[in-house]
């Protein structure tokens, strides 16, 4: 990766710098990261999921742990304590860590850890939406789609409401029913 001089740096030469590592903040430097941190838990042992890029696991006997990553946020699962310690250990070894313990949020996806268990919910995101769309004292359903409701193609072929806030609010409906809500997936589709 080459870069002009910065303002207040350049020496007038009209040379151009070529970086040693990738700064924070630079289009390509996600993918950089991505392709580091892939490289270096391989070499570990660590396996990278084919259903989901995002996530690693590491396999011994019966046990397991799985290092999920988003960004340069990261959670580790495990079967033990010391397994989790370990993937601690092989994370810390290559680069400086930050531990903010037992997680209750990720991803706008709330956690609530016990030792048997884990629930996830997006309540919290979901009352953020209603209330932003003015739907804040709706009344609740039991189905997301009133099953009497006959869908059928658009019949006069326009284009309907094409508004940026309502794609918007699909995305949202769907990041809820894919992260937390399957129950949704059909009425958002």
């Amino acid at each position: 990766m080459f870069m002009k001089q910065l303002e207040g740096y350049n020496d007038g030469t009209g040379r151009v710098c070529l970086l040693i590592k990738m700064l924070y903040g630079l289009k390509q430097a996600g993918q950089e990261w991505n392709l580091e941190f892939d490289t270096k838990l391989h070499k570990k042992g660590y396996k990278r999921l084919r259903s989901d890029t995002c996530m690693y696991i590491w396999w011994v006997g019966e046990d397991f742990m799985t290092i999920t990553v988003w960004v340069d946020d990261m959670l580790t699962f495990a079967t033990t304590i010391e397994l989790q310690q370990k993937a601690k250990a092989d994370v810390e070894s290559k680069w400086e860590i930050t531990d903010l313990g037992i997680p209750s949020k990720i991803v706008g996806i709330e956690l609530t850890i016990s030792p048997d268990s884990i629930f996830i919910s997006s309540s919290k995101y979901i009352d953020a939406i209603l209330l932003r769309e003015n739907l804040g004292r709706i009344n609740s359903v039991s189905t997301p789609l009133n099953p009497n409701i006959t869908l059928v193609p658009n019949p006069e072929g326009n284009d309907g409401n094409q508004s940026n806030s309502f794609a918007s609010l699909l995305g949202e409906l769907q990041y809820i029913a894919n992260a937390t809500h399957p129950d949704i997936a059909y009425a958002v589709n």
